[in-house]
């Protein structure tokens, strides 16, 4: 039977001629869009839609070529509609992707700017010997014989003020994990 009979069996709403087209360019024309698409799942997405969509518009259809021609020109017109939707979906979700990440670097650099601030003040805070011996070892990079020597006091001396300079910064920042990353972080960003 040829094409042109079949449509206007399906016009007549003869589901068998409507099976007889589609068993007849299913398969091809799924090749045909999956040669553009690259994807067998969108290509099968595509053609279906296409027959379905012929089916549910059977009496309105008026096509004034090949049936073959037809069924591949709304084929491809039907794939780059689709394209163009995914296209936009992926822009629009970019964009968002991107305005996130932008948002977080805000809120990321502010954070760091608190907790810079926050540090200076403890560190000010500190007795003077203390806060001179956590400056020579962070700051200097001097080592803890090597401050002692410096400041005419005892190893032990050094330690204790060491010991005691993070104590009171890791009190000051209580409710930060990651604070010791953060402060060996910020006093080698600082000696540079």
């Amino acid at each position: 039977m040829k094409d042109l009979e079949l449509l206007q069996k399906i016009k007549n709403d003869d589901r068998a001629a409507f099976d007889m087209l589609f068993k007849k360019y299913y398969k091809l024309l799924v090749r045909y869009i999956k040669s553009l698409s690259h994807n067998i799942n969108v290509a099968e997405d595509v053609v279906q839609q296409v027959f379905m969509n012929l089916w549910i518009n059977r009496h309105e259809l008026n096509i004034d070529k090949t049936v073959k021609g037809y069924l591949y020109w709304v084929s491809y017109t039907s794939y780059i509609d689709q394209y163009r939707k995914i296209k936009r979906r992926q822009n629009l979700l970019d964009d968002i992707k991107a305005q996130a990440l932008r948002d977080s670097i805000m809120e990321d650099t502010e954070m760091l700017d608190n907790r810079i601030k926050k540090l200076k003040k403890l560190i000010d805070s500190l007795p003077p010997v203390c806060k001179k011996v956590l400056e020579l070892n962070k700051l200097d990079g001097l080592k803890y014989n090597e401050i002692a020597e410096r400041l005419n006091i005892s190893k032990k001396t050094v330690e204790s003020h060491m010991s005691s300079a993070f104590k009171k910064i890791r009190k000051g920042f209580d409710n930060d994990k990651l604070i010791m990353f953060f402060i060996r972080n910020v006093f080698v960003y600082l000696k540079s």
